[in-house]
């Protein structure tokens, strides 16, 4: 039976909501047709697997005595179990899925690495992962899509703040690499926006600078490939928190939603279609779910999730069943992607290391 290797957990102040979603979808994976193995990353670094990770109640206190140290090979797609100082062959891997929200794995490290080991990865490669990572430059890519996003600044010190001109608050101060609305912070004067800046920067090396809208609403779109490449685009959801911005507490405790949201359809379509098309510009694969900014008509983009909370099933599946049927299409979308890879031409027949020129390349 092939094996699927679910990755969750991380070095990540997201590392416990990665939990939940790499759980939730290690269960959900059609056992009739895969072995799900997890990956669990802990707070330390280390990768471990075992069947106390199955359960979500054993993350309250986890024996580490039951858990088992793994790895991987640059260049074998191959799981090991670490032992001592040696390495011992577990079991070959057909695909893998990412379910580490934040750092070192939204951001497109883990991609990177796996695609070194030749694991297909059912989820955002590298490129379009550091991409939407980084919301200072996802800015830039809309921008040249013509899709519209909010002006904003990029900052990486508290003392840039006396540089910059003709700010008119509120203001919005989130971390560029950040997600769940850790570490964001509404300024209505200089020294909130100093001291917003101050603590931003203790999640990241860089920190944005946007307009805090006022009447206006946030709504989420989400988009996978299908197997017969087919872009399902989710209908849309409008999320609804305490508070004018939406904070950690609303997206995963206490929050509620309106789906599909109470939305003009012209807004609604249009959304659709953004999220279409910034899928297809960056060559996604996998699941992605994109937030958006609505206010007197116009919509802007506010940021790509290539990791979103549960992998946003509840925007496509009514149940965790048809969510199993959902990562059978994302696991075979994978293999397919990678099969084809595979026929791509990875040499070049040149002489060049034979010239007298390659002498001047010896150690001196």
């Amino acid at each position: 039976m092939k094996v699927v290797l679910v990755f969750f957990g991380g070095q990540s102040v997201e590392h416990d909501v990665s939990i939940i979603t790499g759980v939730m979808t290690l269960n959900s994976i059609d056992k009739l047709k895969y072995e799900a193995l997890p990956v669990y990353v802990t707070k330390s670094g280390d990768w471990v697997t075992g069947k106390e990770l199955y359960d979500l109640d054993n993350y309250k206190k986890l024996d580490n005595k039951k858990l088992s140290k793994v790895s991987v090979i640059a260049g074998e797609n191959r799981l090991y179990e670490i032992k001592g100082k040696r390495l011992y062959k577990l079991t070959e891997v057909a695909v893998a899925i990412n379910c580490m929200h934040g750092e070192r794995g939204e951001d497109g490290s883990l991609a990177g690495l796996l695609s070194m080991c030749n694991i297909p990865l059912a989820s955002p490669d590298m490129l379009s992962s550091a991409v939407a990572m980084d919301k200072a430059f996802t800015k830039i890519v809309a921008k040249a899509l013509k899709i519209k996003v909010l002006p904003s600044v990029t900052v990486n010190s508290a003392s840039e703040v006396n540089e910059l001109e003709d700010l008119q608050y509120p203001l919005l101060v989130k971390p560029n690499k950040l997600g769940s609305s850790i570490g964001v912070n509404k300024a209505d004067t200089k020294e909130e926006l100093e001291r917003a800046v101050e603590y931003a920067l203790r999640y990241g090396e860089a920190v944005i600078i946007e307009p805090c809208l006022e009447d206006f609403i946030e709504i989420n779109c989400a988009v996978y490939r299908k197997k017969d490449d087919e872009i399902r685009v989710s209908e849309c959801e409008r999320p609804i928190g305490k508070g004018k911005v939406l904070s950690f507490d609303d997206k995963y405790e206490s929050g509620t939603r309106i789906f599909p949201a109470d939305i003009d359809k012209k807004i609604s379509d249009k959304i659709k279609n953004i999220t279409k098309k910034i899928y297809q510009t960056l060559g996604f694969i996998g699941v992605i779910r994109i937030d958006y900014f609505v206010l007197g008509g116009k919509v802007y983009l506010n940021e790509i999730n290539s990791v979103p909370g549960s992998l946003s099933y509840y925007l496509f599946c009514d149940t965790l069943k048809e969510f199993s049927g959902m990562l059978n299409e994302l696991i075979e979308v994978a293999e397919s992607k990678h099969k084809k890879k595979s026929t791509e031409i990875k040499t070049y027949s040149t002489s060049i290391l034979s010239f007298s020129g390659g002498k001047s390349a010896k150690r001196l």
